[in-house]
């Protein structure tokens, strides 16, 4: 922790604007999207399968995301966000203004994904990895709580939103959003260049040397599998609480606990991974995950049953930004961090995709959650078993000629 806070004398202001800028980017949505497909399913008679079909914009994104990670490599954060911003901000527009028209609602989601998704982890994590380098996870963890606490503060005040102003009301809110805190973020960061761990800016494989790597496949494997398990839970997650029997309103005051066990464990999880073997923290955090998922199917119809299993549960949310972030930044350096990190990400913005429409398809099938559930369960024991896998490519693996040391994080870019 000392470690930390020397760190952070140089880089609080990075930290705060990636806090910021990654609070209200594009990973804002995805925890309350379901509060959207519920509203828009009533108001337009979509079915579950029809609203969350329109994840297939993230496979798309995946596919941009290199591109992305390019741009920003070459010209830096500050532009690239601010143009991405702007973008997402027009799509919440659109999404506001549509008719109910599902090819409308499709291709304004296509492209709030893809002209937004440089205001999430692609751009700021690139700033934390470069700045911090001994207490990367830690410094990671922390501007990854942007998030969680976005999480936390927005699944009230949208019920609130949505109460008054209904649906439309909420895309506009959004729409704001995020311009501003894009231009709050902005303004704090600086760029990469002067960091005092600049050197380390320097060195890194690029995509196209990565992609040949075993490690690279075995890590976006992991993060696909876990994707799937957690974000497929949470883009159902109103009418999972629903299913349990506890009423509507009981959705948000649970998904605020899920945000806060994300907020919590995020920074043990940071800490955990500066400390010790980084594929072991991330293993048990997602066994633990798929016990709470069974607590999930198997316990009680009691609000504190539910709450027990939301809170294991959350170690996995979010996860899968700390783990791709930290990984990628360790196994393959932060050279060309935005490419190789958006090749990866295609993995993560997939899994987000594939878990929501099989969720609402299993559920328009069998009429339950429960096989989709069960699904989870298995998909978080397998991430955790390729995690694990990663252990020779993170401690002392050669490659290319060089080694990578368990007792240095920071020079495990390739020099």
């Amino acid at each position: 922790m000392r470690t930390f806070i020397d760190e952070l004398r140089g880089g609080w202001r990075d930290l705060i604007g990636a806090m910021i800028g990654l609070g209200l980017g594009i990973g804002a949505y995805n925890p309350v999207s379901s509060f959207f497909f519920r509203a828009l399913e009533h108001e337009f008679g979509w079915s579950k399968a029809a609203a969350a079909v329109s994840l297939v914009a993230l496979p798309v994104t995946a596919a941009v995301l290199p591109v992305a990670g390019l741009l920003l490599d070459r010209f830096g954060v500050r532009r690239v966000a601010m143009l991405s911003a702007l973008g997402m901000s027009v799509c919440f527009v659109w999404l506001a203004k549509m008719d109910g028209a599902l090819w409308m609602f499709y291709t304004a989601f296509i492209a709030l994904n893809v002209l937004g998704c440089a205001t999430g982890p692609v751009s700021y994590t690139r700033i934390i990895a470069a700045r911090f380098g001994n207490s990367r996870g830690t410094a990671l963890a922390c501007a990854l709580l942007g998030i969680g606490l976005a999480a936390m503060i927005l699944p009230p005040l949208l019920a609130s939103i949505l109460a008054h102003w209904g649906w439309r009301g909420g895309y506009l809110f959004f729409a704001a959003a995020v311009l501003v805190a894009a231009l709050v973020a902005l303004a704090l960061i600086r760029d990469p260049a002067t960091h005092a761990n600049a050197s380390d800016a320097q060195a890194g494989e690029t995509l196209a040397s990565a992609v040949v790597e075993r490690s690279f496949w075995l890590l976006g494997c992991a993060v696909f599998a876990l994707s799937v398990a957690s974000l497929g839970f949470v883009s159902q997650f109103q009418s999972l609480v629903i299913e349990r029997g506890l009423g509507g309103q009981a959705a948000p005051l649970l998904l605020s606990a899920l945000a806060a066990s994300v907020f919590v464990s995020r920074l043990a999880i940071g800490w955990a991974l500066d400390r010790y073997r980084p594929e072991r923290v991330a293993a048990s955090a997602l066994l633990l995950a798929a016990l709470g998922m069974l607590a999930w199917i198997c316990g009680g119809r009691g609000t504190g049953w539910a709450l027990s299993a939301v809170l294991l549960i959350g170690l996995s949310i979010g996860a899968e930004l700390d783990f791709l972030s930290f990984f990628c930044a360790r196994l393959f350096g932060l050279r060309h961090y935005g490419a190789v990190y958006g090749g990866l990400a295609a993995f993560f913005y997939t899994g987000i995709a594939a878990g929501g429409i099989v969720y609402g398809a299993i559920h328009d099938r069998t009429g339950t959650y429960a096989m989709a559930s069960g699904m989870s369960v298995a998909l978080f024991i397998v991430a955790a078993v390729l995690f694990l896998t990663l252990g020779r490519a993170m401690h002392g693996a050669k490659k290319g000629g060089d080694t990578v040391t368990d007792d240095a994080p920071a020079l495990a870019a390739r020099r």
